[in-house]
């Protein structure tokens, strides 16, 4: 068994409860209310900045430019046409500008954001990497069940429908795939010294991830 592979069995009850969550469930059957939505959209567009954060100091941290690239090729997605695409996405969910530019973090976002940015600055690559892997490779697992489910939220009558089928299908093999086994293969490398350090932060990022679902689902606010 890879370190990965350990890392997800030990860790199944979360990593399951993080991929099939009851907000991706009605995302992938087209019930997922707009409200929902745009509360995660627009979460999700303000964690952002901490993951560009987390992925520009991985750049920095790698041991060379090889490995540095691929991580640099993930950074520039999201910097261009991933950003690109949330600003189109907030007119489709009615969101104006105003609104998502001047949004507040959420306490859950805050605190995931808070996480992997300190992770960045005080870890390794190699545990930069396994919170990446968290983070990413729990996009793809939900959009990849979610294909192979046959979701088809279009068919629902939603009007966002369509919306959400584009949503699910860029979180699928082609987009995440390739960062994803390159995050594996660099954690897979790990010595056994470091590899309770690593379990420690998949863990975490795992749970931050379902809170982040959580919050998305039900909302939250600052006491």
């Amino acid at each position: 068994m890879t370190i990965v592979d350990n890392l997800k069995s030990k860790c199944s009850e979360l990593w399951n409860g993080a991929i099939n969550h009851e907000f991706i469930t009605e995302l992938g059957d087209g019930t997922l209310s707009r409200e929902r939505f745009a509360r995660y959209f627009i979460q999700d567009y303000i964690f952002i900045n901490d993951l560009v954060k987390m992925s520009g100091i991985a750049v920095a941290k790698a041991p060379n430019n090889k490995q540095a690239r691929p991580v640099e090729e993930f950074l520039n997605a999201i910097l261009g046409a991933e950003d690109a695409l949330f600003i189109e996405a907030f007119k489709t969910l009615g969101v104006s500008e105003r609104e998502y530019l001047n949004a507040e973090p959420l306490p859950t976002t805050a605190a995931f954001g808070n996480f992997l940015v300190r992770l960045a600055y005080e870890g390794s690559f190699r545990e930069v990497c396994t919170a990446m892997l968290a983070t990413e490779g729990v996009y793809l697992a939900w959009g990849d069940r979610l294909r192979a489910d046959g979701a088809d939220p279009a068919a629902s009558g939603s009007e966002l429908g369509e919306f959400y089928q584009g949503w699910i299908d860029l979180h699928t093999e082609d987009a995440l795939g390739p960062i994803v086994r390159y995050l594996t293969d660099v954690i897979d490398g790990a010595s056994e010294s470091e590899v309770q350090r690593l379990e420690e932060i998949f863990e975490q990022a795992l749970r931050y991830e379902i809170a982040f679902w959580e919050m998305s689902y039900q909302g939250e606010s600052w006491p």
